[in-house]
């Protein structure tokens, strides 16, 4: 697995839940370290990993993600997909779609670069994280533990997924 488009394309099918004890055992250093942190993740990263680095590995406009087809948005706004470097071959992987609505009223979103969407999501007043799910997708050998939430400010959303693989129980 080199990217989110492999868990992408795995996820055919996605069935997202709203339980954490649904897809895995609650009591598993994933599900309790990563999948019910609600906190920001840019904070965590920083604290517990500070050598952790973030790149853009696709940014573009086109049709909303595969794994948020079920939502019932504007299908067309900015994906950016991203890997983050926990720790040596550890990487969590996250894809945030903004439709054009969003971005046209928060021109910098475009200009994140590989700067962390939560730090700027961060700064927000009266900003929201709604409609938590969970999803356990099989990438070949990999299983992993999916979370999709969205974040609401001023009438409009950003959707994120967020992809933990099981090395992340190692750490």
């Amino acid at each position: 697995m080199n990217s989110f488009r492999d868990i992408e394309r795995a996820a055919t099918n996605v069935k997202w839940l709203k339980n954490i004890e649904d897809i895995a055992n609650p009591e598993d250093p994933i599900c309790q370290n990563w999948l019910s942190y609600t906190a920001w993740m840019t904070d965590k990263l920083r604290n517990e990993f500070p050598g952790h680095t973030l790149k853009v590995t696709e940014q573009s406009i086109g049709e909303i993600p595969p794994m948020l087809s079920d939502l019932k948005e504007n299908a067309i706004g900015l994906r950016r997909e991203i890997e983050i470097s926990v720790v040596k071959n550890v990487s969590i992987f996250a894809q945030t779609f903004a439709p054009n609505s969003t971005v046209e009223k928060n021109p910098w979103i475009k200009d994140l670069g590989n700067n962390p969407l939560g730090g700027k999501l961060s700064l927000i007043n009266d900003i929201k994280r709604v409609g938590l799910l969970f999803a356990n997708i099989q990438v070949g050998e990999d299983r992993i533990l999916c979370r999709r939430s969205s974040f609401e400010f001023n009438s409009e959303f950003i959707h994120v997924v967020e992809a933990f693989p099981s090395s992340l129980n190692e750490i």
